[in-house]
């Protein structure tokens, strides 16, 4: 990875802020986003790393003028792009009966527009570069869990595999590949905001009797995976949806 261009959206937190942890450890240079510019700052901190390895930028990737903006803010930085990671994204629970056309729209607009838009903006600096994108989707794209309605988010994420498969075949001529990653339950600060901190807690302590691997995920587990399928030496995998779940699809 030592001197590649990365962009990780939602990298403020969680899974974006590991992956951008680890793309740095490796040798990469970083850009992150995300919509609070303060959280970027204190996440640019935690890092480490000097302005010409890491960078932030803030905006809204399900806005089709913050989207384009995100990439040109990385190329003017950085001079080009290798690795878009998708990483950006929302969840809203709620039963088909009880949830709001303006609910639906948000968790859609983000989830699956804004994956769309990052990788519209960002194929041509990718094509330059024979660069990679990995797409975050979920293990609810591929499967229900009882209790946990997500109708809104489901259809998001099963919309992010579709794009990944489409774009890893319409892409390929110009030898950049599209991956995408399919996490179950992880230690988020987005899972304590959702549950609060009590429910969260009970929750992965109920992962231990449920999961394969007698635990849930925490975002590092899901950061190498997204890290290998951006690798360049990982270059003949494309259209891959990889499970990282404990083993839970299987129960």
């Amino acid at each position: 990875m030592n001197g590649l261009i990365a962009l990780v959206t939602g990298g403020g937190s969680g899974i974006g802020f590991a992956t951008a942890k680890l793309l740095l450890e490796q040798g990469a240079n970083v850009m992150i986003v995300g919509r609070e510019l303060s959280k970027l700052k204190a996440a640019s901190e935690a890092l480490g790393y000097p302005s010409e390895r890491l960078r932030f930028t803030a905006g809204d990737v399900s806005s089709e003028g913050y989207a384009n903006k995100i990439i040109r803010d990385t190329i003017g930085a950085f001079g080009r792009l290798d690795i878009l990671i998708n990483n950006a994204g929302v969840f809203q629970s709620g039963s088909l009966l009880d949830m709001s056309e303006e609910d639906f729209d948000y968790v859609v607009d983000i989830n699956l527009k804004g994956t769309w838009f990052m990788c519209k903006f960002a194929a041509r600096a990718l094509i330059e570069t024979a660069g990679s994108i990995v797409n975050v989707s979920s293990l609810l794209a591929m499967q229900s869990f009882h209790g946990l309605p997500s109708s809104a988010y489901s259809a998001s994420k099963g919309g992010v595999l579709a794009l990944t498969r489409e774009l890893a075949v319409e892409l390929a001529p110009h030898k950049v590949r599209c991956n995408a990653v399919l996490p179950a339950l992880v230690n988020t600060p987005m899972l304590e905001n959702l549950m609060g901190h009590d429910n969260a807690d009970r929750i992965l302590e109920k992962s231990k009797k449920i999961y394969p691997l007698g635990r849930a995920g925490e975002p590092e587990d899901v950061a190498k995976t997204i890290c290998f399928l951006a690798d360049p030496g990982n270059g003949w995998i494309t259209g891959a949806e990889i499970k990282v779940d404990g083993g839970v699809h299987l129960v």
